[in-house]
């Protein structure tokens, strides 16, 4: 009986090692799976990357030889110089010519008039009406330009944005890309200047960004006025020395929002033009961080230097959407949630959001923030003004939405 006990002993041993060895199998099968579907995915994105910036790249040469042909016929044609005199100029002699023509003109039409014959003013009065009838039917026929204007707009398929120093120009809206969901006709109000979004399972919160030049706050007034987070600047780099500096009010603004019941984030104004640089701005960001908790997303902010020459200006669209992600990536790496600031025209003009789906984005669009934005796609936070009016806080101020959505508490 022992024996028959220690022989089953032994099969149900061997059936619990087969059945661990089968676990083992399937789990690593479902793992390779995993990881193959990641790498995929990953070198997809990669390969978009690196065609978008070769793409970028033929652009600017394209545009740097435009240029360049242009000057070279410029000068060849001696545009920009000559050495002409007023006495090379004849058109000062037309005008005696034309009040000859003018008198010889007024005596036909005097005659005429004694012979009872239509009067050259008459006949210049009809055709002109006769032209202005056909000026009105062209103007009322839009042009091919206008019509392409017209589809485009149309379309859900476009959108319109400007470059710094460039006219605006029609981009593509990427069908891939995920679609910001938000019903604005439906969600959004506004009552005395505070805009509200609230509709389905999302609702708003509301909040300031500040920097230094907001001067002294008083954070309890902020909070009472119904403000519920704070971006505060964390620090920056000079668009002109690229130097970093830490802002000076970021410790008080920081300690008394918090004292007041704010929740709190940090922005740093980034101008940096190379790997090294956002990996610093970055390092220095969390170093700055270290002795104060933060509940709101540490954030890079990608702006222009519209009135002046900055050291970012020559980045193409993938390289500024690109130091961006890296900048992310490395707060992520302290455990902070990443969000990238910029505004309408410079994500759709001088960024790719589409390839920002990994992290939060914070849109600045303050064009008739009462109707919404246009921006197509997702983004979590929106500075809707500039010109915002805080109790507690002195002269305007951003004012900003956090969108929250309770089904992914």
């Amino acid at each position: 009986m022992a024996g028959f006990f220690d022989y089953q002993d032994r099969e149900d041993k061997k059936a619990y090692k087969r059945t661990v060895i089968y676990f083992i199998a399937a789990s690593s099968l479902v793992m390779l799976l995993f990881l193959t579907i990641i790498y995929v995915n990953t070198k997809d994105k990669q390969e978009r990357q690196r065609a978008l910036a070769r793409q970028e790249q033929e652009e600017k040469e394209a545009r740097e030889a435009e240029l360049l042909q242009q000057k070279l016929e410029d000068e060849a044609l001696g545009i920009g110089e000559h050495n002409l005199t007023s006495e090379d100029l004849d058109f000062w002699d037309m005008y005696d010519k034309k009040e000859e023509e003018y008198r010889e003109a007024v005596s036909r039409n005097e005659a005429d008039e004694h012979e009872g014959r239509p009067a050259d003013d008459d006949k210049v009065e009809t055709v002109s009406a006769n032209n202005r009838d056909e000026d009105n039917e062209d103007s009322i026929m839009p042009t091919e330009e206008e019509k392409e204007e017209m589809e485009k707009a149309a379309d859900g398929k476009h959108i319109k944005a400007g470059a710094k120093g460039e006219d605006p120009k029609w981009y593509d809206i990427e069908e891939d890309a995920e679609r910001n969901a938000y019903d604005f006709k439906a969600g959004l109000s506004m009552d005395e200047e505070k805009l509200e979004y609230r509709f389905g399972t999302v609702k708003t919160v509301r909040g300031v960004d500040v920097s230094k030049y907001q001067g002294d706050i008083d954070w309890t007034k902020v909070k009472a006025a119904g403000y519920d987070f704070a971006m505060i600047r964390i620090g920056a780099r000079g668009y002109g020395s690229g130097n970093l500096v830490l802002d000076d009010n970021f410790v008080t603004y920081i300690t008394g929002a918090r004292n007041a019941g704010l929740d709190t984030g940090v922005y740093f104004f980034s101008q940096a033009i190379t790997e090294e640089e956002v990996v610093e701005e970055a390092n220095f960001t969390v170093g700055a961080l270290m002795n104060y908790g933060v509940t709101y997303p540490v954030a890079i902010d990608i702006e222009w230097i519209e009135d002046d020459k900055a050291r970012t200006d020559d980045l193409t669209a993938m390289e500024r959407t690109e130091l961006a992600l890296k900048f992310c990536e490395t707060v992520k790496a302290f455990g902070y949630t990443p969000m990238i600031y910029a505004n309408r025209d410079m994500l759709i003009a001088g960024m790719h959001p589409d390839l920002f789906e990994d992290y939060e984005v914070w849109l600045s669009d303050d064009y008739e923030p009462e109707d919404g934005t246009d921006y197509p796609y997702t983004f979590s936070m929106w500075q809707y003004s500039k010109k915002g009016k805080v109790d507690g806080i002195t002269g305007d101020v951003d004012v900003n939405l956090r969108f929250i959505n309770s089904k992914e508490k």
